[in-house]
């Protein structure tokens, strides 16, 4: 089982911290700072059947999903605050650190990407897909930081499969060292993820009917970023498509690290309650694996073997090709020959 805590009597730290994704409140526990996120209120969405949504435990399997897959990612703690589940993120910088955002990066002057703007019909501080990636090419800034496309696009591979949908400009970026240097954060920021807007009503809908099941896993969903147009971008269509090399490369990356056996294991581990406080009904837990589930066997690995089946396709050509020139070189040798013999 999952070991829980009761954080209510934890010192707090006093320091802020920004975002729109429910109350935060830091600590120190154990000598060490974190964050504690809280469910957010959803009194102001339409047709939700609860009173808070579920981010705390979103958070928490996301963020362990993404850790199984050996990217880098904050860690994650479940607990309780005042008979609310909250979860527990370790601050990952250090003292004199700084986090800066994409979106501030994104907004540091860069001729390259002026330029590119002058023939664009991006603004350059919106989520045009197009705009994004072209930032990550032509800023001065981020140019310079290794792995910074290879990161973009393994978060959208992931953040699809685990059904997050508010990865935006404003929840990834980079850390700013005290001695200059500048290197990427770990991932954060995974708790709009697995529907945590719906009730057990809802999820045992869904998961009692195939169609609903099929759309809730890749049908329906969306992205925030969006077509020059304008339109929301549903992840799993872009993927299916095959037409960007590097989110082709973030799949052959991604797919043969899911181990479902053990994302299973860490759904499971979550114990319903603690100190009489709900934390996981076995309805969200079947509702996380089924779905999970699903993206991975209908979406994921069909475009890996898509994948797999081109790149043997065109590594047979290409010995096809160096054999007949092989051979070409052979008769032109031997010809040369014979005629110095001669």
């Amino acid at each position: 089982m999952v070991e829980m805590f009761d954080f209510s009597h934890v010192k707090n730290n006093d320091i802020p911290y920004g975002g729109n994704a429910g109350y935060k409140q830091g600590i120190c526990w154990n000598g060490e700072n974190w964050l504690l996120k809280f469910p957010k209120s959803t009194r102001n969405f339409r047709k939700v059947e609860i009173s808070y949504t579920t981010s705390p435990l979103s958070e928490y399997v996301g963020s362990h999903v993404y850790q199984l897959l050996d990217i880098p990612v904050h860690e994650t703690v479940l607990g309780i605050f005042d008979k609310k589940v909250v979860v527990a993120c370790k601050v990952f910088l250090q003292p004199c650190e700084t986090l800066y955002e994409f979106k501030d990066i994104k907004n540091i002057y860069t001729r390259a990407v002026d330029e590119y703007e002058e023939h664009s019909s991006s603004t350059g501080t919106g989520t045009e897909l197009n705009n994004v990636l072209k930032t990550i090419e032509l800023n001065r800034i981020l140019a310079r930081v290794p792995g910074v496309t290879e990161r973009f696009w393994d978060m959208f591979v992931v953040d699809a499969f685990i059904g997050n949908n508010d990865r935006n400009n404003g929840n990834w970026g980079l850390i700013y060292h005290s001695d200059g240097t500048k290197s990427l954060a770990p991932v954060y920021d995974n708790g709009n993820s697995f529907r945590n807007k719906a009730s057990d009503r809802q999820l045992e809908k869904t998961l009692s009917n195939r169609q609903a099941l099929e759309d809730s896993a890749y049908r329906i969903l969306t992205c925030v970023y969006t077509t020059d147009s304008g339109k929301a971008i549903n992840p799993f269509e872009f993927i299916k498509k095959m037409e960007n090399t590097e989110c082709n490369a973030a799949v052959q990356r991604i797919v043969p690290k899911i181990r479902l056996h053990e994302i299973a294991q860490i759904v499971d581990e979550i114990p319903e309650r603690f100190q009489d406080v709900k934390i996981a009904s076995p309805l969200q837990k079947e509702y996380f694996k089924q779905i999970m589930t699903k993206r991975y066997a209908d979406v994921l690995v069909p475009v890996y073997e898509q994948l797999r089946q081109l790149e043997q396709t065109d590594s047979d050509i290409f010995q096809s090709d160096e054999f007949e020139r092989g051979q070409n070189r052979s008769r032109i040798t031997k010809s040369r020959r014979e005629e110095n013999t001669q």
